[in-house]
């Protein structure tokens, strides 16, 4: 799950997918494109919440939004890419494919 805040309301919503720049967000009621968003979020095995600065680059009511990440510590981009070099391996029909 992910909490982003827009001027003084806080949202919580569940994340699609992730990447080192940004991530897409499920969501009925989709912010306007260019919005600024401050969020976080915990990745699986990480014990800190990732606090970003977005803006949202694509937003769609019958899926979500699309956050593309401005402004995080380089601890916390970090943290992104490690993880997502540890978890980039796809289980496709049985094996699995290093994406």
């Amino acid at each position: 799950p992910i909490s982003y805040r827009v001027e003084s309301t806080i949202t919580t919503a569940v994340t699609l997918n992730i990447g080192s720049g940004g991530l897409a967000i499920r969501t009925m009621n989709p912010l306007d494109i260019s919005a600024k968003v401050q969020s976080q979020f915990s990745l699986p095995g990480v014990s800190h919440q990732i606090k970003v600065e977005s803006r949202v680059t694509w937003s769609d009511s019958r899926v979500g939004m699309g956050l593309q990440f401005e402004q995080m510590t380089a601890a916390d981009q970090a943290t992104i890419d490690e993880y997502l070099e540890c978890n980039s391996e796809l289980e496709l029909a049985g094996r699995t494919v290093k994406v």
